[in-house]
Formats: structure tokens, sequence, C-alpha cells
């Protein structure tokens, strides 16, 4: 397959808002894709040439792609960046010069998505030195090869990781689904009204030339009351019409579209089918696999995916709730009550005799910690498995835990780790687990995990059971949560007994309460540069919460306090500037607009209504309490669940 056919699908992405019509357009296009190519196209549609259970990035930063264009093009640098700032779009930017390079690639060979793919993959790993001028070499290859000025958008925006397409898991999900089962109504998404009455609808017409399969009572209905218009539909497709039942394989092979009589049984089957490929990409997070399962084995390929330890996969997040009786109208009674260590998240995985310790980054931190791998060795009793668990930072002078920010240094430290291991000794503690011996553990309840960490791990000095309670006695969990702070936790956890494990989601299986419940975690998406003694560095910067519906980050204020003037003091402007440059991708004027990696945690007074920020929020005197960097963009606080706090905090009701 040629790239520029990828690039135009990239273009009609990029034209449409509607989700639905973004789904049509991708799964349309899935459909078609060669099973070779599958994979690529897969991945590059997401703008990644891995899967998710690869940390793995290109490495390119928005100043070297500047350097890659220049050498492509042969335009000096200062005028790409120049030209960056009047488009705010390094894609532009590559597209405009390449349509001045046209009489060089006359008789140039068409750019295919294999070799793209591959040597996206090659600029991801070289390492080593004159790492950057290697990839800039093949930057220049890539740009220099394109057939279309728009294969050097795309390009640039997918080296850079920012595509702009707005293709998020959802969609990708959903597109997956479309592509390689058939598509499903029933007859309330047949009809619309038109001018008082009632018509087949508009979907009617994309069904004619295809094969249909049509349940009698639909049939039945259908040419009683719509018996001209619905005699053509059937005169021009190949219409079967039987019985069909909710475990019918809704499979491409066997027809193109399925249509119900009975919305339930309708909405049941298309349920099952999204379904089944959420619950696949959430065994193995790859959803290349999962298209290429779905395309093969229809259900029961994708049935066949399972957990591999190894590849870590996303962790299931939790919701917020201000008080102990909202959790429980969440959770039920009984549930699980646990202490919420303010500690580092680890996922803990190992296969044939070997542990290797990842972030919620999905980063492996394996290196970092030879103490955890040895003890979990030792203390967890189970061929292979795969455990979740909270580290905490342990005083050793006083044996006191320590918060977060002292032990975050443990995460970063690659060099003399000897002597970081004696000054921060740390405490394992197992809270849930995936897989034990070949066994998915996903969809068994909380309160079997629970026993099955229970019965695996032989508890040490290092090596703990996260501390628990079952009940339904507020008075119990009142007394438990603040025993808990006594010790210096963040707070405490309430878990459903019977929910499974939900990779990536805040479902409402579990529940954190903490006593500074107004403390944000945003991620910041652009920065302002500042004047005066900070001149040269940022000086305020945009925060943004996550709406997990669409897969975008809303902007919902900008933070300029928190932050210090000397790097001695704490996280200061230069710093946080000098973390954040790399991320740059687009400037106007005094502000950027970055890709959205960091996230921080963030106290505030307020949550305001707001017109002037995509989240329909603002937040009063924002100031930066400290960074996250052990967690994902996608892991900051969601819209619905600030507009939770904003309905709670001082009892306001409307």
């Amino acid at each position: 397959m040629d790239y520029l056919q990828l690039a135009n699908v990239y273009n009609r992405l990029e034209s449409k808002a509607s989700k639905l019509e973004k789904t049509d357009i991708v799964a349309q296009f899935l459909e078609d894709v060669d099973k070779d190519e599958l994979e690529a196209v897969v991945l590059l549609l997401s703008g990644r040439v891995y899967p998710g259970w690869q940390s793995q990035e290109l490495g390119l930063s928005s100043s070297l792609m500047i350097k890659g264009i220049a050498k492509a093009y042969g335009i000096d640098a200062s005028k790409i960046e120049d030209k960056w700032r009047e488009l705010g779009d390094l894609g532009l930017v590559a597209e405009k010069y390449s349509s001045q390079k046209k009489q060089s690639r006359l008789f140039s060979k068409s750019l295919t998505v294999m070799h793209v793919f591959d040597s996206l993959r090659r600029i991801a790993e070289i390492e080593g030195m004159k790492s950057q001028d290697k990839k800039i070499d093949l930057v220049c290859e890539l740009l220099g090869s394109v057939s279309d000025p728009v294969e050097a958008r795309y390009l640039t925006r997918t080296i850079i990781g920012d595509l702009r397409v707005g293709v998020a898991e959802g969609l990708l999900r959903d597109s997956i689904a479309y592509a390689f089962f058939t598509n499903v109504y029933w007859k309330e998404t047949l009809l619309q009204k038109v001018d008082g009455g009632t018509r087949l609808s508009l979907v009617c017409e994309s069904v004619k030339g295809r094969k249909i399969l049509v349940d009698t009572e639909l049939d039945a209905f259908l040419l009683k009351k719509y018996d001209k218009e619905y005699s053509v539909l059937k005169s021009e497709n190949d219409l079967i019409v039987r019985d069909i039942d909710g475990d019918v394989e809704v499979s491409k092979s066997l027809c193109d579209y399925v249509l119900f009589y009975d919305s339930v049984l309708g909405k049941e089957v298309k349920s099952k089918i999204v379904s089944a490929v959420e619950h696949a990409f959430s065994m193995i997070n790859d959803f290349a696999a999962v298209a290429m399962a779905a395309r093969e084995g229809g259900l029961l390929g994708l049935s066949k995916l399972g957990l591999t330890a190894s590849h870590p996969i996303k962790v299931m997040l939790y919701q917020k709730a201000p008080t102990i009786e909202d959790a429980f109208k969440i959770v039920g009674k009984p549930a699980a009550v646990e202490y919420k260590y303010d500690g580092f998240r680890l996922q803990v995985h190992k296969i044939d005799g070997d542990v290797k310790l990842f972030t919620r980054r999905l980063e492996d931190v394996t290196l970092q910690f030879p103490d955890v791998r040895y003890s979990v060795n030792k203390s967890v009793k189970a061929e292979s498995f795969i455990l979740d668990c909270e580290v905490i930072g342990v005083d050793k002078e006083t044996g006191k835990w320590l918060p977060f920010q002292k032990i975050s240094r443990r995460i970063k430290r690659k060099h003399k780790i000897e002597e970081i291991i004696k000054e921060i000794p740390v405490i394992v503690n197992f809270f849930d687990v995936m897989m034990v011996a070949g066994k998915n553990l996903i969809d068994a309840p909380f309160e079997e995990r629970r026993k099955m960490i229970e019965s695996i791990v032989s508890e040490s000095e290092m090596v703990k059971v996260a501390k628990h309670i079952v009940t339904s006695d507020v008075r119990a969990v009142d007394k438990f949560y603040k025993e808990s702070l006594s010790k210096g936790n963040e707070g405490i956890m309430m878990k459903s007994l019977s929910a499974p494990y939900k990779p990536g989601n805040r479902v409402g299986y579990g529940i954190k309460i903490k006593p500074t419940m107004d403390n944000l975690d945003l991620v910041v998406v652009g920065a302002d540069y500042g004047e005066g003694k900070r001149v040269g560095w940022f000086s305020s910067f945009h925060l943004a919460c996550y709406d997990s519906d669409s897969g975008k980050f809303l902007t919902i204020g900008k933070m300029g306090t928190g932050i210090k003037e000397k790097t001695e003091e704490g996280m200061s402007f230069e710093a946080l500037t000098d973390m954040l440059k790399p991320h740059i991708v687009k400037e106007k004027g005094k502000s950027v607009v970055l890709k959205p990696t960091l996230l921080v945690e963030v106290a505030f007074e307020e949550i305001q209504k707001s017109s002037k920020y995509s989240s329909g929020f603002a937040l009063r005197f924002p100031r930066l309490v400290r960074l996250r960097e052990d967690r994902m963009a996608e892991d900051a606080s969601t819209v619905d669940e600030i507009s939770m706090l904003y309905t709670g905090q001082r009892g306001r009701d409307t």
C-alpha cells in the first residue's frame, strides 16, 4: 500500500468533527487492508509504531524535526522556525516546503506504508554516538521520498507524536468492531421521522448492494408498513430472511448487515461485539493484534487473546469520592477498604523465573530496583504472575514511611543503584493480581483476587499484602481511615468485592478517599514565555484535564504559582522550561503548545464555571504541588471528576 493512501485517510479524518464519521472512515479503510500490512496500518492510525505495552518512542523533539525538514528541503533552519511560528504546525511547514520540491520527485518511487513503518522503527531504535544525526538522516530520506506534500504533513506529525486526526482508543475500538464484524441495526435505528411521518432512514441507503440478514419479525413489519420502499430495497440486495438469536456469529463472511426487530436484542449483539474487542485489548494492550485476531478469527479469535507476563497492561484507575457514604453508594456493601499508600505504583511480572517491573507509564524499571526484584522472587510463591502494588519508601533512621516526593528519585536513578537502595529502602505492598500460573484473573471478582494474593505472598520485612478490612459500617471505615492517615498514608481505597479488574478505566469498581480532595492531577498542554527576570523561561503553564469519552485533553486554566525562582529551592521555572521544551509542537508569539506528557498535582481555591476553557471549568488560584512523573497523561483527573467536585464544593448542589 502506498503511504499516500494512508495520508489521504488522515486528511479525511482531520476534516471531520463527528466521532461516528471518523469511525466509519477508519472501519471502511481497515476492511481493505492486506493482512501483512494490518499491524503497521493500525499502529500508524493511532500515531504509534509500537503497541501500547511497549513504552518505546521515536525520540525526536520538535527542534530535531526542524533540522530534519531543513536538511531534507535545503532550507535554513531559522526559516523553518519562522514559518512554524506563523503556521503553528510543523506538519504544515513540511507540507509547504515539500510542495516546492516537485521536480525532484518526478522519477522517485512511491513511498509505501511498510517502508515508512520500518523506517520509523529504525529511528526509534537508534542509540549511541551521533544517534541524533542518524535519526535526522532517516527523516530526510522519508521526507525526500514523498510523492505528495500531504504525506510530508503526516510524516512530520507522526514523528513528533502529534498526529492531530482524533483517533483515540475508543474510536479505534469501534472501528475494529465495525470493520471485521457485521453492522448491527434494530427497528428504531432504521426509522426516522420526516414531516410528521415515519420512513426508512438513510441507513438503508448504505445497505444497497450488500448482503443483509433480517429477522423474520422485522421483515414482516417493514413489508407491511413500507411495502413499496422495502420491496425496492429487497430487490436490489442479496437479502437473507431467517430467525436470528443473540448468539449469532456476526462476521463479515456471513453478511454485511444484521437487522433486528427487537431493540434489546440488537443492542445486546452490538454490545457483545464492541465488548469483545475492548476486552481483548485490555488483555494485550495492542490494537494491531486485536485487529488481526478479529479479522482472522472473529469472536473466537478475540477470546483466544490473553495476558502475557512481561507485556504490561494498563492499570486499573479509581475515581474520587468526597465521603465514605458516597463511596459506599458507588461500590456497594460490604466493601473492601485498604490503605492508600503515598508511593509509586509498580506492575510486577514474572515468567520463566525472571521478574520484571513496570511503572504505570509502562516503563521497564527492573534495573532500578534489584532489591524489589530479589525480594519479590523470594516472597511470591508462583511460577508466573502479574501483580499490582504500591511501593513506599522508609526512613532508615526512624522506620517511618516517606512521602512520594522523597522516593521519586528511585524511579529516575540509573547509576549507583546500590547507594540509593541503602539511602532509601522500600516496602512493596501488593493489592491486586491479574494473572497467576497462566490463569487469567482479570474477570474474577476482587474478593477472589484478594484471596489469591494472600495465598501466594509470604510477607517479609520488604514484601507485604496491603492492609485491608471488609465492612459495611461507616464508623469502622472512618476508624480505619484515620488509622491510615496516622501512618502517613494519603487516605483509603474502597473497592467492590464483586468487581473485575478493568485496565485503564475509572468505572466505579474502586474509590479513593483523601483529606485533600480538591487537589487535581492535570496535564501541561501549553505555556507562555515570561518577561523581566523570567525572560527565556516559561512562566505560565496551561493546564488540562482528561475527557475519557473523546480521549481529548480539555483546558481548565493557567498556573504560575508554586514554582520557585531558583532550582535549589525546589521545582523552578528554569527546570520546568528545560523539561517541557523538547515537547513543543507549536509556537506563536510568546505562547507554545506542548505535547501532553507532563502530569502535575495542582492545588486551588475553587472550581468555577467558565466558557473560556474547553472543559467548561476554571480553577481559581491554581498552584503547583508536585510533578507526577510516575503517571501517564491519560491518568489526569477527568472532566467528570471535576464536575463532581464542582457540584460538591461548599455544599453546591446545582
